[in-house]
C-alpha cells in the first residue's frame, strides 16, 4: 500500500510540474531569459532600458503557438530611447488612445506572428505571438 502511495504522490507531482512548465500562463524562473529573449526577438525591439523593472512575464499558448506578455516600468527619457533603438518601433507611428500609445507590429521578426506594444506613461506593455 505505501508503493502504490508513494506512486501516486511521485504522478501527482510530475502532472503539477508538466502542467506548471508547459500551460499555465506562470513563467518558470529558468524560462524567464528565453521568454524575454524571444519577446524581443520576435517583436524587433532592443533590451529593455537600463532602468527598466520588470513587473511581469506571462506566457500562453499550446506546443503549436506561444504568446509572451510583458510588462516593465522605466523613466520617460528611457523608454523613448528604447523606443528610438528599436527597429521595429523607430518609424513605426503609433496609434494614440487617450494617454496610451499602441504600435503594431505585424508581422513579427524571425517568422513571428508579431503583436503590439502599449505605453501609457512609464509602463510598457509588449504582447508578442508565434503560431
Amino acid at each position: 500500500m505505501k508503493i502504490i502511495k508513494t506512486i501516486y504522490v511521485i504522478l501527482f507531482l510530475l502532472f503539477a510540474f508538466v502542467y506548471l512548465d508547459y500551460f499555465s500562463s506562470f513563467v518558470m524562473p529558468w524560462q524567464k531569459e528565453d521568454a524575454i529573449k524571444c519577446t524581443l526577438l520576435w517583436g524587433g525591439l532592443r533590451e529593455f532600458p537600463k532602468d527598466a523593472a520588470i513587473i511581469k512575464i506571462r506566457k500562453y499558448g499550446s506546443l503549436f503557438t506561444r504568446q509572451f506578455k510583458i510588462e516593465f516600468t522605466s523613466s520617460k527619457p528611457e523608454i523613448e530611447k528604447w523606443i528610438l533603438e528599436s527597429k521595429r518601433l523607430k518609424k513605426n507611428i503609433p496609434e494614440i488612445k487617450g494617454k496610451t500609445k499602441i504600435y503594431q507590429i505585424h508581422p513579427g521578426e524571425d517568422d513571428s506572428y508579431g503583436g503590439e506594444v502599449k505605453i501609457e506613461g512609464n509602463t510598457v506593455y509588449i504582447s508578442m505571438s508565434w503560431s
